[in-house]
């Protein structure tokens, strides 16, 4: 009976033994933490599948959330790619922890053994994620702040940010509690009332052009 290995390098053919899922991924002895390398985005598979055998596991990743052709995606950029810190209650026995298809080692020491980590140097590594979502929350909040002292408001000129009408000027004759606005603009040669979205306009100081000459929108030809 062969020994149970990491899955890395196998081929179809190749006869393993998987440690069983109710074996214990550790013997007796005090708690110990471990830097277990992984294969390359594989970091939250190897969490979950050491947080079924009862061993807490992280890796610390930078949180951002973009939106493309109009969805939003939420994705993580990792600090330290390629690996997760894992803390053993005991021994870890190496063959089982390296039946998981997603372990493929650990940090060792000089003569191969694995390395047990300092729980105080992994504190700072532990808090990434906490001073990240800390700050990204107060770069959202002063966003947030920004956009609503640039809110274009009712009886004010505004600018057109995006849409059909990008760059042309208003006059904000409503803002709608679904977001939406009505503005007045000069349109194929006279002033016309025209359905909007508030997040495309950005309010102007007052005292800019008046009359006529305040609308700098020209449709083309």
């Amino acid at each position: 009976m062969m020994a149970a290995r990491s899955f890395l390098g196998l081929s179809i053919g190749d006869a393993v033994t998987l440690a069983p899922s109710g074996a214990a991924l550790v013997t007796p002895g005090p708690s110990r933490w471990y830097a277990l390398r992984v294969t390359p985005q594989r970091e939250d598979q190897a969490e979950a599948w050491l947080r079924l055998r009862g061993v807490y596991g992280f890796h610390p990743v930078l949180m951002r959330r973009v939106t493309r052709h109009g969805k939003p995606r939420d994705y993580a950029r990792r600090y330290l790619p390629g690996y997760v810190f894992a803390r053993f209650r005991g021994q870890p026995v190496v063959h089982r922890v390296l039946s998981c298809p997603f372990i493929t080692g650990a940090l060792c020491r000089a003569d191969g053994k694995w390395g047990v980590l300092e729980p105080e140097r992994l504190r700072q590594i532990h808090a990434m994620r906490r001073v990240d979502a800390e700050g990204e929350a107060a770069r959202m909040a002063l966003a947030a702040r920004r956009r609503a002292s640039a809110m274009a408001r009712p009886g004010e000129m505004a600018l057109f940010t995006g849409g059909a009408f990008a760059g042309a000027r208003c006059e904000v004759v409503e803002l709608n509690a679904d977001g939406g606005a009505t503005v007045r603009m000069q349109l194929f040669g006279g002033e016309v009332l025209v359905g909007a979205s508030a997040a495309d306009l950005v309010g102007l100081h007052k005292g800019g052009l008046t009359g006529a000459n305040r609308y700098a929108y020209r449709p083309s030809p």
